[in-house]
């Protein structure tokens, strides 16, 4: 018996129930009004849908018996039995005639006093089902029944769960997404208090006619708006709100956790109370639909330990605020002190944190300044250029409302490739021209003429000013005073307590660093600050970005141990303290703590797309790439700039989807054709897919772009050991090792490259530095697939399986992880593991190519290679084998 739509007529009965109608349709199945033969009563039986008749959603329906077998309140819909056969799973329940709560309020004028009822008994109905332990989750109009005796009845809790039962992946999304909490819209964990932001929701929009986050069909824009943006004040759409409903609001809407009411039956009461007020206030009386005047009812909203949690705004239109950035210490003050009573302080709380919501931010783009020198050495031009290009960017991050892009995106120097590149709102232009000890500076903001993405770029204000060009803090607060101007506010240098010699050797230091990449020497300087300029968050940035350099790339603990010690002596939890916390947290793998930092910086700014952009990176360091994945979709949802178009198209290179991401990054290319990032990703995918003479062209590009870049020359090496052409190979693994002499990968590949030449003893003694190295780590991935290959080429292979073990246990689906195997499981001789991996390694798209070298020539004696290279594009690979095999080789090594 079918139970799709087109059948709904065939049914008539199940078990001692008569099938009356069919009378709706849910995600699971149909429900059916029918009439109960043996109590001869009416009831509503949900079936489960055919095609959900699978064991998890067996499992699903079943549980949702067994949660609502454990309520019994006159505001939950009752269940009364539960039918498993074979081919039927029902679900019987109470059958309410009446309305959900969405078609009555449309349908119906429902008074203020009725609506606060319905809100009393859905708390009531809700606090029961949180005592048992259930979370709704999907609390909204549609799922609030109103009978005949105008009660209000919660169902649907079919997607409800136990706080003691471990959801599926599946379960995550659950929910409808205008109804969601911002920790159910971003998949973590939930407790009762997501019901309780809902049921706020729910709530706002019975009071006040609107959803609290705004109205729109657009599901991702409601969502970011739900996890990133304030409330709108209740009284935009409801002024005479009263004060105390606006504070309860507030409470149930926050996006802290924390800052929710602790007990769901504390909000029902508050509720009944105020109901009760509300009802013998005679400008609220039952005619009343959506214009009630503002009543007093202040002693009503105090919750013991948790008071001060309201977001909203509730002053009367009109008045104006109090200053932002003082009002949380004068909020501390006048609670402090009873003088300015009870009122007052319940005013000043429900308008706190709606003042200190930040608005949405502009982005702003610092364009690298342009110099002209007459008599003036390049290394001086180059140092005045960076101190001034430095100065505008600490006057940006002091900005209200605007929002830096960080210098790795201004990838140009024209402003209308930067614009098209990076999706600012503004962007500032300097142009300097230097006598030999002054210089002239001009200050262009610049803003698009229109709002069309290509409209035409013109200066919106311009400021003029001359320094001298040996006082660099000078130069520093001349270019800050100025920025001040163009943005009409009062700017501070953060490291006004440097000495000159101290700003200089900062500056000296960024510009090294941005110009040559990370090395010890530069650390050692900026140690050798003052403790007090050395723990200053601008400075700890960049001690951040060549610190983590250093360790990424040596993988050396020294690096991330110095940038710990520094961090925790930080004071300040202002931005730029919280992001460097978050990088050295993700490099300590500390990833719940970094996703904690988002939130806490999330609660600092508005910039949402910022911060999808952090949850994407934490989700990257979790290997979750389809988390990513749906971040970075968010982020471009906001701006679609060629940063985020690429960080998109690596999450997919990582999760598999090559094409895709060869695509995002074609694209990110057309918004900023010299963004070397894109171009060394395009070249990685026609390396993974053996196309030799493109990748060549790509990683050519990108080294062209960036010579610094480590990465690009070790691909580009091993572009052409596959070609083959090992002398060019070794001279771009010898460029990559100047840069990092200690890289255990660039180390390999170099090996690798003797290797294949027969330079054996050359490959043997760097195939032992490797180890060396490696074996005084803590290893990750890299450095388990660098040592298990090490030991498999020395042929020491107990140690090489022991490395390759540990490898599968941390990184099992990696396509190198399959290629690591493959390669040490042939130099074993273990030629059944070793066909696996090959196999493994073609079927998740990396190249035949792969397998050309010589250390494979051994698996032609097995016809399955044989098909598996003819199946991928090598039908010639055994005929052509390369001389040099395992066996000649193996004598070198005794």
């Amino acid at each position: 018996m079918s139970l799709s739509p087109h059948n709904i007529t065939e049914m008539t009965r199940i078990g001692h129930y008569d099938i009356l109608d069919c009378i709706g349709r849910g995600g699971m199945g149909l429900v059916y009004l029918a009439r109960d033969t043996r109590l001869d009563r009416q009831v509503a039986i949900k079936c489960l849908r055919m095609e959900l008749f699978e064991p998890h959603y067996r499992e699903r329906f079943k549980r949702e018996a067994l949660l609502l077998a454990k309520l019994n309140h006159p505001n939950i819909v009752q269940i009364y039995d539960f039918i498993e056969t074979p081919d039927q799973l029902a679900l019987v329940m109470e059958y309410v005639d009446g309305q959900n709560l969405q078609t009555r309020l449309r349908e119906h004028l429902a008074p203020m006093s009725q609506r606060m009822t319905w809100l009393t008994q859905i708390a009531q109905g809700l606090a029961v089902a949180h005592d048992s332990g259930i979370i709704h989750r999907d609390l909204k109009a549609e799922n609030i029944l109103i009978n005949q005796r105008n009660a209000a009845k919660i169902s649907d809790l079919g997607i409800a769960k136990s706080q003691d039962f471990n959801a599926t992946i599946t379960d995550h999304v659950a929910g409808s997404y205008a109804s969601m909490s911002p920790e159910q819209a971003m998949g973590e964990a939930l407790d009762f208090k997501s019901d309780l932001f809902s049921f706020g929701i729910l709530a706002y929009q019975m009071l006040c006619g609107a959803h609290p986050f705004g109205d729109t069909g657009n599901k991702l824009q409601l969502m970011q708006r739900i996890i990133s943006h304030p409330p709108v004040p209740p009284t935009t759409h409801n002024p005479t709100l009263p004060p105390e409903i606006c504070d309860l609001l507030g409470q149930l809407l926050s996006k802290n956790v924390d800052n929710r009411p602790d007990n769901t039956h504390w909000v029902a009461s508050q509720f009944e109370k105020l109901s009760s007020l509300v009802i013998g206030t005679p400008d609220w009386s039952n005619d009343t639909e959506l214009t009630p005047r503002q009543a007093s009812l202040s002693q009503l909203r105090s919750q013991p330990g948790n008071n001060t949690h309201a977001t909203f705004d509730t002053r009367p239109l009109g008045q104006s605020a109090l200053p932002s950035k003082n009002l949380a210490g004068f909020i501390a003050q006048q609670k402090s002190n009873i003088i300015f009573g009870a009122v007052f302080i319940a005013m000043l709380v429900g308008l706190s944190l709606w003042l200190l919501q930040p608005a949405s931010p502009k982005y702003v783009a610092v364009l690298q300044p342009t110099l002209t020198a007459d008599g003036m050495h390049e290394s001086q031009q180059a140092l005045v250029k960076a101190a001034i290009h430095e100065a505008i960017q600490q006057s940006v991050v002091q900005l209200d409302g605007y929002y830096l892009i960080p210098r790795t995106e201004v990838t140009d120097a024209d402003s209308t490739a930067v614009h098209r590149a990076t999706a600012a709102d503004e962007l500032v232009a300097t142009d300097i021209q230097c006598q030999v000890e002054a210089c002239a500076i001009t200050l262009t903001r610049l803003v698009p003429s229109g709002a069309e993405a290509d409209s035409r770029l013109v200066a919106k204000d311009i400021k003029k000013l001359d320094v001298l060009t040996n006082r660099y803090m000078s130069v520093m607060k001349a270019v800050q005073d100025n920025m001040g101007l163009l943005y009409s506010t009062k700017l501070t240098s953060p490291l006004h307590a440097a000495s000159e010699q101290e700003y200089q050797a900062f500056i000296n230091i960024g510009l090294t660093y941005r110009d040559s990449g990370a090395t010890p020497a530069l650390l050692n300087t900026l140690d050798k600050l003052s403790p007090e300029i050395k723990r200053n968050p601008i400075v700890t940035a960049l001690y951040k970005d060549i610190s983590l350099d250093l360790y990424y790339e040596t993988g050396t603990p020294l690096y991330l141990n110095k940038l710990d010690a520094l961090v925790h002596q930080q004071h300040s939890r202002d931005s730029i303290a919280l992001y460097n916390l978050f990088y050295l947290e993700v490099a300590k793998d500390n990833l719940d703590q970094a996703a904690a930092i988002v939130r806490e910086l999330e609660s600092l700014t508005n910039n949402s797309s910022a911060m999808y952009e952090l949850h994407a990176y934490v989700a990257m360091a979790n290997n979750d790439y389809q988390k990513a994945i749906d971040y970075y979709e968010a982020s471009l949802s906001i701006r679609k700039t060629a940063n985020n178009l690429y960080n998109i198209a690596n999450a997919h290179r990582y999760y598999g989807n090559n094409e895709l991401a060869r695509r995002y990054a074609e694209e990110a290319l057309t918004l900023s054709p010299k963004l070397y990032q894109a171009n060394s990703l395009l070249g990685f995918i026609a390396l993974l897919n053996g196309e030799i003479d493109h990748a060549i062209t790509s990683f050519e590009k990108a080294v062209a772009q960036n010579p610094s870049d480590i990465s690009n020359l070790t691909h580009l090496g091993l572009c052409n050991l596959l070609k083959p052409d090992y002398a060019e190979a070794k001279k771009m693994f010898v460029a990559a090792l100047a840069l990092s002499p200690d890289n255990t990968t660039i180390l390999l590949n170099q090996a690798d490259a003797e290797n294949l030449q027969g330079n054996i003893s050359a490959s043997k003694d760097l195939y032992e530095k490797i180890i060396s190295i490696t074996e005084a780590r803590p290893k990750d991935e890299t450095a388990l697939r660098n040592l298990a290959q090490s030991y498999a080429h020395l042929h020491r292979f107990s140690a090489a399986l022991g490395a390759l073990e540990e490898l599968e246990k941390v990184d099992a689906q990696n396509i190198e992880t399959f290629y690591t195997a493959a390669l040490v499981h042939t130099l074993a001789e273990n030629t059944r593991s070793a066909l696996f991996n090959v196999e493994k390694s073609l079927t998740n798209g990396l190249s035949s190519v792969w397998f050309r070298v010589s250390w494979f020539d051994p698996l032609c004696e097995q016809s399955p290679f044989q098909v598996l290279m003819e199946k991928h594009g090598e039908p010639d690979r055994c005929a052509l084998r390369v001389t040099q095999s395992a066996d000649i080789t193996a004598g070198a090594w005794e």
